[in-house]
């Protein structure tokens, strides 16, 4: 019995590490350079929706928790092109990750309108920290663990992100700041009382 129980786990466990495999080889991204045209361009492009943005190291455990949460109550459930998702992957954490921890990251996200960049110096982080004002005291905080959310006229001009609507974070250097920890009902929530205001 045991044997067949032992059989079994490890089946099912080759099972998932495949699907989490061939999940991966289907994640596309965009390199991210300095200034994050790119993004800026597809940010512009999807004027009219409802824009989220999350920035997250490929390998914090608690940016992967919070994909997963934000997946389970947000994006899995919202199949809708009215709301799209941008997702920067950013080396913070040491040892420094690298672009091949960025497709089995993504795939904690289930969605069809979802956007990954991999910038590979972690300088998008410290560009949306100056944008958003992100200090602890007088000293900028880097803008990673971070999840935004913007209505459909946010338009990004210029090198910087423009002022998102809802800002909240996972932070530490941030604790003090006002700024609300991470709720993925209560970020849901606000993002389907948007896309209630949006034409179908």
């Amino acid at each position: 019995m045991r044997k067949s129980l032992l059989t079994l786990l490890l089946a099912v466990s080759a099972f998932a590490a495949t699907n989490i495999a061939q999940a991966a080889d289907k994640v596309t991204y965009k390199l991210l350079d300095e200034g994050a045209a790119q993004l800026r361009d597809d940010f512009n492009a999807a004027k009219g929706t409802v824009r989220v943005l999350f920035v997250v190291d490929p390998t914090c455990p608690g940016c992967l928790r919070g994909l997963d949460d934000v997946n389970k109550d947000l994006l899995a459930k919202t199949d809708d092109p009215r709301l799209q998702a941008f997702i920067v992957h950013v080396p913070v954490l040491t040892p420094s990750p690298t672009e091949e921890d960025v497709p089995e990251a993504a795939t904690l996200v289930r969605n069809d309108h979802v956007h990954h960049y991999w910038n590979p110096r972690g300088s998008f982080g410290w560009e949306l920290s100056k944008a958003a004002g992100l200090k602890h005291g007088d000293e900028p905080v880097d803008a990673w663990d971070v999840w935004l959310i913007y209505g459909p006229d946010a338009v990004w001009e210029g090198t910087g992100p423009p002022q998102p609507q809802r800002l909240m974070h996972q932070l530490y250097l941030l604790a003090d700041s006002g700024l609300p920890r991470l709720d993925s009902e209560q970020f849901a929530e606000e993002v389907h009382q948007l896309l209630a205001t949006l034409p179908r």
